[in-house]
Formats: structure tokens, C-alpha cells, sequence
């Protein structure tokens, strides 16, 4: 038997076949190449306790297209190595009408983790998969198909998140997420926190998501909802950038690439489209592997927060020339699949968020009418890692949107903890300025610290004015209190972005919507909506 076997439905069969067809013909497949190998046995599928013994970090799929998508999960490190592990996937959720399985080998060189890419699915649809070993199943997950690039679909609804950390937190939001009924969930990065100094060899970052893994509200979140992931630093170290140690940079991808639905190549580039019809095209980045280091904070801002005086050295950086987070093949790719894709909204997914974050306004309207050699967007800025320290490759990316008529654009970040939702424009200081995104931030799945450990809330309600009013007039929510999601809700004539929040320091809380906008097609700018009123 090959390494790795996929069966399919046998010529005249129609599209499935039954499950003991399916079992009968990987038998013979055992039979012919694999004999004396450990196998699963043909008789009924036990499915119960002992299911965690041999799944112990449950299942995923992701990174749906119109004719794949990939499954995932990881074997106890126990038994024979190689172990042969029968997947299957079929239409209904009893597994008996299989449209696609195989066997594939497990072993240590990968950290018994296993993905496979199922190809040969029908576009725009929903399926169930589950992987089986030594009689013992998996649970039962689903995973979903893209619809074809030439089709129109009427809907897309994902939901978006980042930064869960294993604090006093529980993984209520998680549980949310799964009633949300999304077609797939962005995760932002930051999926684990691994020790900045400890979590070093390739076995360091494998240990740090098998632990992660064993919460089960997010295995039941991953077992009924597809994931599309990118990094951000936790999953590396705090602060990562392309400067740092080569060797631990890539055994944090190895594990990365070994835990997640996504696709591995030779040069471990995450950067890719998931495209949903005509309907939306999504970019996701990659702003950490090839970015410049950060600018350092020189300044705080009442106590509470670092901050970018961009007044005193090294402050000027953040305007400085050629600095880049994205890399010249990243952003050159990022510019020519904006201008060039006929999806009729353009979805940027970026770990880290892309609007302007100032404490303190430096170029105002009167400022610079008085001083025309002002240093302009110059102020104070949360010092937040993000794209204000790349503000020249930020503006540059901006013109070119503008200059390419490019409509449409939204912008799903996470990282900060702190939902948001902005306007941004190639100068967000010029009233002339054109809208040429919409950026949305989403709160943190989990709560490290709770806001109200730093300041009292009165405190905290004043920052949000504060900031407000220092970032007007794009900035049109922030909510420092919260912790949660997002969810996007995309038809062709609009595009609505709920902040839905919940206590993550009570296991039975349910979520409600704190935040809700709208963007109309070809109308720039973010409209507020009164979350109290449900409905699109």
C-alpha cells in the first residue's frame, strides 16, 4: 500500500458509496501493501470516552475551496510508528455515505499530527469527516467547500477572532462562536502564548498547542466550525519580527504548520486568498515573518499605557521610508490582488490592526495651517506593534487603493483586545482625504488582564472619549471594557459587522452585540447602527 491511499467512489456509482463499500475496498488496499501494519478494524466504530485516548486534541478543518478543503488532527504518541489512520468524508453526519477516505501514515517526525487535503469535493457545501484508528473514531466534525469563483452567492457570514490566552478566562466565547452559525472562523493569531525564553525547540512549541488543544469548548468549536488561521507573535514569541533566531523561527512554524488546516510549502508562506464566489475575495497576511522590528515605546500616557511620541527619537521611525511589516513580495502581492480580483468585497485579514491609534493629535487642521512644515500625521500612538510604526508602506498601500479605483475594501484585525472600528484614509489627517478602508478590530477571546485590574472603569470610559476625540474623525468605536468576537454578515448590496461581547469570567454567559455597523456597496465609510435593533 502507498504511503498515503485515498479511495473514492467506484466508476458507476454515483457520487457516494456506502460505508462497507468504502471499508471493503481500503481492506483490500491493507491487504495488497500494508500487511502485519497496525490498522483499524472493519467492525463498528467505537466512539465514546475512549475516543480522547487516541484524538486527544480533537479535530479541525479549514481553508475551504471550491473543490477541497483540509482536515486535521494529531495521534496519541503511542503504539506503532508509523501508525495507518483511515479518514472519511461524507454527506451525512452518520457517516454512511461516503464521498471520499484513505489511509494515511502518522509518525514522531511530524508530532503525530496529521492532515490531509480532501480533493474531489463539490463546491458550496457542507460535509462530515472523521478519522478512525484500532476500531476507535473520532468525533464527528464538519467542514465546508467554497463556492466556485464564477458563481454569485447571495451570502457569506464568518466570524472573527484572536489572542486566547489560558488565564481565569473560560472558553465561553468559544462556545458562542459555535452557535453563530458562520461558514468559517478567521482566527487572528495569537491561538497560543508560548514562554518568551522557555518555548524554544520544535518539541517546546508542539507541547505549548497540545496543551492549548485539551480545552474542550474550543475542540467543540473546531469539530462543527472550518478555521482559516494566520499567526501573530504568540505563537512564536512576543514581538517576533523577521530579526529574530533563524532556527526558532522555524521550529515555531513547524508547529504551527503542523497544528493548523493549512497548507504547508517550501518557503512556509501563509500569506493566501480564500476566495467565496464573486462575492468576496479574502486577502490574509502575514505581518510578522518579513516585518521590520518595531519602533520602541518612548513615552506613557497616564500611567497606563506605552507609548510613540513621534516628537523624541526613535519616534520619527514610524514614518521612515521603505519600513515594511508585510515584505516587498507580500505587499506587491497584496497591491495586484486588490486591483485585479472581480470579488465585489475585498476583505484584508491582518493579525495586527491597520488604522491610525493616536493618544494625542499632533497635525491638526489649525496646527498645520500655522506650520506648513508640521511633520505630518506626527502625535503621540499607542504603542501597539502594529501598522503605525509602517506608516509609509500603510500610506503607499492606501494610494494605491485609491489610485486603482479599488472599492469595497474592509479590514478584519485582532491583536490589541480591544475592539474598534475606523475609517482610514492614505492621510487621516487631511479632510480631503479619501475613505479607502474599513478596518474592524476584534476584542480577545479570553480576558489577561481584565481591563478593570488596570484602571477603574470610570477611568477606562474616559480613555475611550479621549481617544475618540484624538482620532476624529475616523475612529467610530472603541471599547477598551469587553472581551469577545466579531461577526460579518456580507450580501452583495452590504456588509454588516456585529462586536458581539460576553463575560468571560462566567461559564454559563451567552453573548450580545455591543457594536454594529454597516458598509453599503460602493459608498466608502462606516455606518453606525443601533445594536439593540437585530435584523440586516
Amino acid at each position: 500500500m502507498k504511503k498515503n491511499a485515498e479511495v473514492s467512489p467506484p466508476p458507476g456509482s454515483g457520487r457516494t458509496m456506502p460505508r462497507r463499500v468504502f471499508l471493503k475496498r481500503v481492506s483490500t488496499l491493507v491487504a495488497a501493501g500494508a500487511a502485519g501494519r497496525s490498522f483499524l478494524a472493519a467492525g463498528p466504530v467505537l466512539a465514546d470516552s475512549t475516543a480522547a485516548s487516541f484524538f486527544p486534541d480533537g479535530i479541525k478543518s479549514g481553508d475551504p475551496k471550491p473543490r477541497s478543503a483540509i482536515i486535521w488532527t494529531r495521534l496519541a504518541a503511542s503504539g506503532p510508528d508509523p501508525l495507518s489512520v483511515l479518514w472519511s468524508v461524507a454527506e451525512d453526519d452518520a457517516m454512511q455515505n461516503v464521498v471520499r477516505g484513505g489511509v494515511q501514515e502518522v509518525n514522531a517526525s511530524t508530532g503525530h499530527n496529521l492532515q490531509v487535503e480532501v480533493r474531489g469535493l463539490r463546491p458550496n457545501r457542507w460535509y462530515h469527516y472523521r478519522f478512525e484508528v484500532e476500531g476507535v473514531g473520532s468525533v464527528i466534525g464538519r467542514l465546508r467547500t467554497a463556492p466556485t469563483r464564477q458563481s454569485s452567492p447571495e451570502h457569506l457570514r464568518y466570524a472573527f477572532a484572536s489572542c486566547q490566552q489560558q488565564t481565569q478566562s473560560y472558553y465561553v466565547a468559544h462556545r458562542a462562536i459555535a452557535k453563530e452559525n458562520v461558514d468559517f472562523l478567521l482566527h487572528l493569531g495569537d491561538y497560543v502564548y508560548v514562554n518568551d525564553s522557555a518555548t524554544l525547540t520544535v518539541e517546546d512549541y508542539r507541547s505549548v498547542y497540545r496543551r492549548f488543544h485539551s480545552n474542550p469548548e474550543l475542540q467543540a468549536l473546531h469539530a462543527k466550525v472550518p478555521l482559516v488561521a494566520v499567526w501573530d507573535d504568540g505563537e512564536f514569541y512576543n514581538g517576533v519580527d523577521s530579526t529574530g533566531d533563524p532556527q526558532r523561527l522555524a521550529n515555531a512554524r513547524q508547529a504551527w504548520f503542523e497544528a493548523m488546516p493549512v497548507k504547508r510549502d517550501t518557503d512556509d508562506r501563509t500569506y493566501r486568498s480564500i476566495r467565496w464566489g464573486n462575492l468576496t475575495e479574502m486577502l490574509l497576511l502575514d505581518t510578522r515573518q518579513y516585518r521590520d522590528p518595531e519602533v520602541p515605546a518612548n513615552a506613557t500616557f497616564a500611567g497606563l499605557l506605552d507609548a510613540q511620541d513621534t516628537t523624541i527619537a526613535p519616534g520619527e521611525q514610524m514614518f521612515a521610508p521603505g519600513r515594511t511589516t508585510l515584505g516587498e513580495a507580500q505587499l506587491q502581492w497584496l497591491k495586484e490582488s486588490l486591483a485585479t480580483t472581480r470579488a465585489k468585497w475585498k476583505i484584508i485579514g491582518s493579525s495586527y490592526d491597520m488604522a491610525p491609534w493616536k493618544l494625542v493629535d499632533f497635525d491638526t487642521p489649525e496646527l498645520r495651517a500655522e506650520n506648513p512644515d508640521l511633520q505630518k500625521n506626527g502625535g503621540i500612538y499607542v504603542s501597539n506593534e502594529a501598522w503605525d510604526d509602517y506608516q509609509d508602506e500603510r500610506r503607499k498601500l492606501m494610494r494605491h487603493i485609491e489610485s486603482e479605483n479599488v472599492s469595497n475594501v474592509l479590514v478584519s484585525a485582532g491583536h490589541t483586545h480591544i475592539y474598534k472600528a475606523s475609517n482610514i484614509h492614505p492621510d487621516s489627517d487631511d479632510a480631503s482625504s479619501p475613505i479607502t478602508a474599513m478596518e474592524f478590530v476584534t476584542g480577545s477571546l479570553t480576558a489577561d488582564p481584565l481591563p478593570t485590574e488596570i484602571a477603574p472603569i470610570e477611568l477606562l470610559q474616559l480613555a475611550e472619549a479621549i481617544m475618540l476625540e484624538a482620532n476624529s474623525p475616523y475612529l467610530r468605536h472603541i471599547d477598551l471594557l469587553h472581551q469577545g468576537y466579531a461577526i460579518v454578515d456580507i450580501t452583495p448590496d452590504r456588509t454588516i459587522v456585529e462586536f458581539r461581547v460576553i463575560d468571560t469570567l462566567d461559564p454559563d454567559a451567552e453573548a450580545s452585540t455591543m457594536g454594529r455597523f454597516m458598509v453599503l456597496d460602493g459608498l466608502p465609510g462606516i455606518i453606525t447602527l443601533d445594536p439593540n435593533i437585530p435584523g440586516c
